[in-house]
């Protein structure tokens, strides 16, 4: 990992941000990635395997660039702000369904409204939605937005949304609920391929759940055209395997790339590393939404992770630094706060957390359990880079100040089911921030769980704080943009200050290339093939 040095991301910034003219179509590219998507359905599920996919199949009104953070126009060629709560939108003229049906306002109107509406979905997509109000056609291939208050990061939210064909057959009347129908297309249908998941760059030639995604190039696309005819997207998740199938030539690419395998793609003379920092925060949450928690034992029934020494005690228990270069090689950055360094919202005046265990047997004590307790640590195994060794490492350092811990690990696809069914007392997990800013990932990470709201879509800890609550609703309707970063910066500081989470580390995304492709990384991880070219 010593290769790996910021100064080496900057250059990957500066590479990944130069404007290259594209080359002529070249054949399929192979990529071996971590975690495949769960669904074609754009809208399915709120997690990074299926961003990537999306992201790649079906265009969102704009595109949040994960290098520089700007927006920037997809389905969406211009907008403008009337006032504090009108967005006029005109939308792409050019862009077409895969039967030639051009764009329409009915179809955004369609898409938001049916974000809400997606059956048996882990993780809905609501937050995004949260503060519209009204969509309207405005005529002459425009929409109207009307938000409830100001909010300056709608078109960020929205570029995680999806625009699919309407399939009603009428313009539906948009409201916070059904927008008044009740047959939405099924996730099944994008699966099979019946349903198209809307205009992108690639199309879906085949989906096999858990084994790999074959795209071909849109021909049609609007805007740039992809440089690959085809994309073959293979699921790897063992870490071996994936550096095998790089360094055996069976792909040209490869994400989440396993820590020790650095230094033979680097000396391989074949390979190189394209790498970036991430907004992807790894922590644990524990449970604090029920006086019984399900996988503690030896506290007379009683929750303690309900009580804040007891958190702050799982918190003076880590050794960050230890975690970051040890266990992740370096390629991670120790976090005691929610939004990344270099974000909007991160919050410069937090110490990071100590590493004290003597200081967490003594809260530990004060709060009642001088000899501990026993209890689950729960972890995907086959998620996040290293994250097994990550929960076996924390499973350790917690035992040392008298908690007894047993691990218990699931594949993702089952996962994050039962950590949204609050089976999990303690869980590791990540997230990024989607919107490219800090107040989307602090309302879905610290805002008080609320799927009909929209908000804490990955607290399945439930934390919860009035004071956080407040200060980052009112960041939502502040456009001034230093009134904006205060009310972030105070929700930061009220989660801190609660030991509400247990922030580990934000990871740093880097992929495995072979010689001769050219790569962007993403600062959130998103896999995108159709910035992917020949050298």
């Amino acid at each position: 990992m010593k290769n790996l040095s910021l100064a080496s991301f900057g250059f990957a910034l500066a590479a990944a941000t130069s404007l290259v003219p594209l080359p002529a179509a070249a054949e399929q590219l192979r990529v071996g990635v971590a975690a495949l998507a769960t669904s074609v359905d754009p809208h399915f599920h709120r997690a990074g395997y299926n961003f990537d996919l999306r992201e790649n199949i079906s265009d969102a009104l704009v595109y949040t660039n994960g290098v520089n953070g700007n927006v920037e126009p997809r389905l969406a060629k211009s907008w403008e702000i009337q006032g504090d709560t009108k967005w006029v939108i005109t939308l792409e003229p050019k862009a077409k369904f895969d039967d030639g049906n051009a764009l329409g306002a009915d179809d955004v109107i369609y898409s938001i409204c049916r974000v809400r509406n997606v059956p048996n979905s882990p993780g809905l997509f609501s937050s995004f939605i949260a503060t519209i109000a009204d969509i309207k056609d405005a005529g002459d291939g425009k929409i109207e937005i009307d938000t409830k208050k100001p909010d300056p990061n709608l078109l960020r939210s929205l570029s995680n949304i999806g625009i699919v064909q309407n399939s009603t057959g009428r313009t539906l009347a948009y409201d916070a609920k059904t927008c008044g129908n009740d047959n939405w297309l099924e996730t099944a249908g994008f699966n099979s391929g019946k349903v198209s998941p809307g205009i992108g760059h690639y199309r879906v030639k085949k989906f096999a759940p858990d084994v790999e995604i074959e795209l071909e190039r849109n021909e049609q696309y609007y805007g740039t055209p992809a440089a690959y005819d085809s994309v073959l997207v293979k699921s790897l998740p063992d870490n071996s395997a994936r550096i095998a199938a790089l360094l055996g030539g069976s792909v040209d690419v490869i994400n989440a790339v396993p820590i020790n395998s650095i230094d033979s793609i680097q000396s391989s003379g074949k390979y190189h590393l394209s790498s970036i920092p991430s907004t992807l925060l790894i922590f644990l949450l524990p449970d604090q939404g029920q006086e019984k928690t399900p996988k503690v034992s030896g506290t007379d029934g009683k929750n303690p992770f309900l009580d804040p020494r007891v958190r702050k005690a799982l918190n003076l228990a880590i050794n960050r630094e230890q975690i970051a270069e040890t266990v992740m090689g370096g390629m991670a950055q120790p976090a005691s706060q929610i939004i990344v360094d270099g974000v909007f919202g991160h919050n410069p005046g937090l110490q990071p957390y100590r590493y004290d265990p003597q200081e967490a047997k003594r809260l530990l004590a004060d709060a009642g359990y001088p000899n501990g307790f026993s209890m689950t640590l729960n972890a995907p195994s086959d998620r996040y880079v290293n994250g097994a060794q990550v929960a076996q490492a924390v499973t350790a350092m917690l035992s040392q100040i008298g908690l007894n811990v047993t691990l218990e690990t699931f594949p993702f696809s089952i996962y994050f089911t039962k950590a949204s069914a609050y089976e999990f007392s303690l869980y590791l997990a990540g997230a990024a921030a989607d919107t490219g800013e800090g107040l989307s990932q602090m309302i879905n990470l610290a805002g008080t769980r609320n799927p009909d709201r929209g908000w804490g879509g990955a607290n399945r800890g439930r934390y919860s704080s009035k004071v956080t609550d407040k200060a980052l609703e009112d960041a939502q309707s502040t456009l001034d943009d230093t009134r904006r970063e205060e009310l972030i910066l105070a929700a930061v500081a009220e989660v801190y200050e609660d030991d509400g989470y247990v922030p580990l580390y934000h990871e740093f995304g880097v992929w495995g290339v072979r010689n001769g492709v050219h790569y962007d990384p993403n600062a959130n991880l998103t896999n995108i093939f159709y910035t992917a070219r020949p050298e």
